[in-house]
């Protein structure tokens, strides 16, 4: 009875930890302007709350098992009664972004995160405790599967079917069931009188073990490459549920295959597809952008099974005997929080681009390399030379793509918001400075002044371009543009034309204000608010700011998608801050992902015209789409202009609200 307990108890908990995840993360989504940074800072919380549970683990298993116990049970459930503990956001202003997601974690699910991050630990000591048998490492991938499950349901399942705030709640009755089954177990043991076994350990006396650091070398280094992976695929697909948990779950899988047995890890094997790995790694980096969503979800995956599977099979390979359990998951808990906090906090600061990917790549090939050389019975000296040839080959490989793919490069930086880079491209050809976000265009000037600008987004054969032109003939501009760029649409406004952009990335401002001239030379008045666009507009209608006469959106060419801005509630929010003839222009030029369903879905809902002009002609072609009841502006429109809209029939996964939406019926995987 007592097995079945410990394991269905396992079970749920780890369901529990990792189902909550991608439900809290994306609640915090639009908090933060839809970063991809939200789940990286969110995986620092859990990883090091993972920490302080094994420690947790670790420091009650010293104490005789009754008491342990009695005092586990009595905070699981007082945590339960706490949990969803929600600050206001106004309460973190003082934080940074990645402190404030941490912050808001914390005060929501941080004593019971914790405390089932224990679970593991605590029914496997408990076991042996009460039974004097040995440690039940399979027991591990009970676990793993209960994640794996929790993880791959929620994108497909959870996230279509309920809304934050059912998903919420189910989740609770999931915890409390969990209250349930630890009540039941402690009764049975307490029923079996087997908290009168003598302790493992002594009670009173805590020492610490030195650790053998490939603990938490490979610990870290795996969890380095999980976060780095994340932001890689994010970098050109929109962070979403499914691009946080198929990583995770790849990552847990591993854990899960590898601690199953000892020798489901073969070292030999492994080794000569880490080396494909690490190629295959410096190849995505530089040239993933060129890859169909599809291609990149595959690849990058497949590279972190590798190198998880590496780091987790080594680990298991080291696992010590029932008297150092808790130490050994302590230490790697360690290992990942550490990877965690290098990526999320010190690698911004560190890199301007993602180059943590790289250094983990880079860590695990030498890892690996001094295991093969130090573990290994006299490896053939063929074997050495061909090993060191091709990791030295791999080096240079990295060092003659960055060159190459990095000098034109004048100016970079990278913050809480993803990476910025300006580049003078000169060429014969070409003869343009880019300001690229990520690896998306964010607009572009000539580097020579009598230039015409033509391979842009905004040229003046483009959507915007032709609807501001027919805005300017029922009178002055008057517009809000939520997305700066290179401040390219400032060229379109004239001397009593205003302008206000909102954009949420300092950096975009910095680089749009220092080496782009747009705005200096614009002869509109134009206005820069710092800040989530949603968030400003909607403190513009509490203070009844004057209504404009077009609204654009261009905030979804790049990676990443800010869902907020695509809601019910967001379009409700736009259609206040327009006049009544107000026009509104959106930018969903996108290789991954197609935003027309939802457009269709909200001009039904707010009853208005939609039409899309799609231009082809350069090598950055655009789409945009405008919605409006303004009929003169319409008739304006020569038909030749318009491109056809395909209807989608699947209305109820394109109705957006701020509750429940999904990106995953959107992904263009074939392109």
């Amino acid at each position: 009875m007592q097995r079945i307990l410990s394991t269905l108890i396992i079970f749920v908990s780890a369901f529990l930890l990792f189902q909550i995840q991608p439900i809290l993360s994306k609640e915090l989504l639009p908090m933060f302007g839809g970063g991809a940074s939200v789940w990286s800072s969110s995986m620092l919380f859990y990883q090091t709350m993972l920490l302080v549970g094994y420690l947790y683990a670790h420091l009650l298993s010293r104490y005789p098992l009754k008491r342990q116990l009695l005092i586990h049970t009595l905070l699981v459930v007082l945590s339960s009664m706490i949990t969803f503990n929600k600050l206001e956001l106004n309460s973190f202003v003082v934080l940074t972004p990645a402190w404030a997601v941490i912050a808001n974690l914390f005060s929501q699910i941080g004593l019971v995160f914790m405390l089932l991050s224990a679970t593991s630990v605590l029914m496997q000591r408990w076991y042996i405790e009460s039974t004097n048998m040995a440690v039940p490492y399979h027991w591990y991938s009970f676990s793993n599967l209960g994640s794996l499950l929790a993880l791959m349901s929620y994108p497909f399942i959870f996230e279509v079917l309920f809304s934050l705030d059912q998903q919420k709640d189910y989740w609770s009755i999931g915890l409390f069931a969990h209250c349930f089954l630890l009540l039941t177990l402690v009764a049975v043991l307490f029923k079996n009188s087997h908290t009168n076994q003598k302790p493992v350990t002594p009670p009173k006396t805590i020492r610490w073990v030195k650790p053998n650091y490939l603990w938490i070398v490979l610990s870290a280094t795996s969890s380095i490459m999980l976060i780095a992976t994340t932001q890689m695929i994010s970098t050109n697909i929109p962070p979403m549920p499914l691009v946080w948990t198929l990583p995770l779950a790849i990552y847990l899988l591993t854990f899960a295959y590898t601690f199953a047995s000892a020798k489901n890890y073969c070292r030999t094997h492994w080794l000569y597809l880490l080396l494909f790995a690490a190629f295959a790694g410096l190849i995505m980096f530089f040239l993933g952008s060129q890859f169909n969503a599809l291609a990149q979800l595959l690849m990058y995956n497949f590279i972190l099974l590798i190198v998880c599977m590496v780091c987790h099979g080594e680990l298991r390979k080291l696992a010590p005997t029932e008297s150092l359990l808790t130490t050994f998951y302590l230490y790697i808990a360690l290992g990942g929080a550490i990877g965690s906090l290098l990526s999320t906090l010190l690698a911004p600061l560190l890199f301007a681009q993602i180059t943590e990917y790289i250094v983990a790549l880079a860590v695990v090939l030498s890892l690996a390399s001094y295991i093969q050389f130090t573990q290994c019975k006299q490896p053939a000296a063929l074997f050495k030379i061909n090993l060191l040839t091709a990791v030295a080959i791999w080096g240079g490989c990295y060092v003659y793509l960055f060159l190459s793919f990095n000098q034109y490069n004048l100016a970079s930086e990278r913050n809480f918001y993803g990476y910025v880079t300006v580049k003078d491209i000169n060429t014969a050809t070409l003869a343009e400075r880019r300001l690229i976000d990520g690896t998306t265009i964010h607009g572009s000037e000539p580097l020579n002044p009598q230039d015409e600008l033509t391979n842009s987004y905004y040229h003046q054969h483009t959507g915007v371009a032709k609807s501001l032109a027919i805005l300017k003939q029922q009178g002055n501009l008057n517009i809000g543009i939520v997305g700066l760029g290179a401040g390219v649409l400032a060229k379109f406004g004239d001397k009593r034309d205003k302008i206000r952009f909102y954009e949420l990335n300092p950096a975009v401002y910095t680089m749009a204000t220092t080496y782009f001239s747009y705005l200096k030379n614009s002869r509109a008045q134009i206005d820069i608010t710092l800040g989530d666009g949603r968030m400003a507009l909607s403190k513009e209608l509490k203070n009844n700011a004057p209504l404009m006469n077009a609204l654009i959106i261009d905030a979804f060419s790049s990676d990443v998608i800010p869902a907020h801005l695509l809601t019910e509630e967001a379009f409700k929010l736009y259609w206040q801050r327009i006049k009544a003839s107000g026009v509104l222009i959106i930018h969903i030029s996108n290789n991954h992902v197609d935003l027309m369903p939802v457009l269709q879905a909200h001009s039904k809902r707010f009853d208005k015209s939609l039409i899309k002009f799609k231009y082809t002609g350069t090598q950055l072609g655009s789409e945009w789409v405008v919605m409006t009841n303004n009929q003169t502006f319409l008739d304006a429109i020569p038909i030749a202009d318009l491109t056809a809209i395909k209807p989608y029939s699947n209305t109820r996964l394109t109705q957006w609200t701020d509750q429940k939406h999904s990106l995953l019926p959107l992904l263009k995987f074939n392109q």
